[in-house]
């Protein structure tokens, strides 16, 4: 009887250990993993919109990074501006998802266009061939083209340098 008494502060403790642990663990439990990782790029069909050459002319040949957005998505206007700083230095092809064309070339003329390659994912096929989550979606492609990293959310100018330090690392 006596150590029934003690059941709800032993249960206490252990449930605040549990919850302490978690929340001291959560950026490592934040990130979604892709089954993807470090394997070839699925064959997109996308349409293609605009741009300087093909995801064909660069599938294992260079790195690239694919950035899944729309014109509609407030966190996709957000991550834009660091796309727009890195595109410079960095080949980004954008993938418009389940837009219209002409929202999206407004999109880009308020914004500024920071994609080598536009294309549009109509029907939302070429997400699902990769296990999009939501938008903005970006994937980092190495040149031998195998998905190396797959960010859910929007990219900070912080995290885009920490993903491309780690990648030319590994």
């Amino acid at each position: 009887m006596k150590y029934l008494k003690l059941f709800p502060i032993i249960f206490f403790f252990i449930l605040s250990y549990f919850l302490f642990w978690k929340i001291t663990n959560i950026q490592n439990t934040k990130e979604l993993q892709s089954v993807l990782l470090n394997q070839d790029l699925p064959n997109l069909k996308l349409e293609y919109v605009t741009g300087k050459f093909t995801l064909n002319n660069l599938l294992g040949k260079k790195a690239f990074i694919i950035n899944f957005f729309a014109s509609w998505c407030a966190p996709c206007r957000v991550e834009h501006a660091v796309l727009q700083k890195y595109s410079k230095d960095h080949i980004i092809i954008g993938v418009a998802y389940k837009d219209d064309i002409n929202s999206v070339k407004k999109f880009l003329k308020d914004l500024g266009n920071p994609y080598d390659i536009l294309m549009l994912d109509l029907n939302g096929r070429a997400a699902i061939d990769l296990g999009l989550y939501g938008v903005p979606e970006t994937y980092f492609i190495n040149n031998k083209g195998k998905i190396k990293y797959r960010q859910v959310g929007p990219l900070t100018v912080k995290k885009f340098q920490n993903i491309i330090k780690s990648l030319k690392v590994n």
